[in-house]
């Protein structure tokens, strides 16, 4: 008999072997006469990384932040502009020429210094008779931490924009944006104030150069927990 259960021991471990057993035997799983000599995995909340790794816009690192922007805007024709119209520059074209934006920033944090990325949606109206609408608008950018002050730049492009300018409607495709500026971090909400210039590269009819003042609110969002915790 006692052959007979050295033999079934032995082939247990055989085919636990084969069957790639010896992990599960690490996580606290023993076999007849064998016992566990590793310790239970460690809990996590997220895999740790090396020292110098840094993943951008992790899910479990990144803020997420819905964002509400207002700002008056400033333009000027630079395609097929008189010369009054060169002379005057820039100009409001209306009491209430500015722009509406709404969507999403990513920001990932990284010792003094952070990336940005951001995606929304933007409303413009550049005088009582023009109007332009970009449906999808990207930035980049980065920025210093300084304390609750957070200076940065961004570079920014409207991928697609539908628009009516003076009863002519066109469209707009990779219209670029600069902007500069600070933020002020309050808890999970977040204060901007920026500056910012822009073409507004236009399929049909002139083309316009737009200038504005940015005041932006972000609203942070919870993060999401690791598939891999506990809690």
């Amino acid at each position: 008999m006692t052959k007979t259960r050295h033999a079934v021991q032995a082939l247990a471990f055989g085919a636990a072997t084969a069957l790639g057993l010896p992990s599960a035997h690490a996580q606290g799983i023993s076999l007849p006469g064998m016992s566990p000599d590793m310790a239970e995995t460690p809990r996590s909340s997220h895999p740790p990384l090396a020292r110098s790794s840094h993943k951008l816009f992790d899910t479990f690192t990144t803020e997420r932040s819905f964002l509400v922007e207002l700002r008056p805007i400033w333009s000027r024709q630079v395609q097929d502009e008189t010369p009054a119209e060169a002379r005057r520059g820039f100009e409001r074209g209306a009491p209430l020429a500015g722009e509406l934006a709404l969507g999403m920033a990513l920001k990932t944090p990284y010792k003094g210094l952070f990336l940005m990325g951001q995606q929304k949606t933007l409303l413009r109206v550049i005088d009582d008779k023009s109007f332009s609408w970009s449906l999808f608008h990207q930035e980049v950018g980065g920025g210093v931490r300084l304390g609750p002050f957070e200076p940065e730049v961004r570079l920014g492009l409207s991928i697609f924009t539908a628009d009516i300018f003076h009863a002519e409607p066109s469209l707009q495709l990779f219209s670029p944006r600069v902007s500069a500026g600070v933020g002020v971090v309050l808890g999970t909400f977040r204060l901007d104030i920026h500056g910012h210039s822009e073409y507004l590269w236009r399929w049909f009819g002139p083309d316009y150069l737009v200038r504005g003042v940015t005041i932006g609110f972000r609203f942070d969002m919870p993060k999401p927990k690791s598939p891999l915790s506990y809690d």
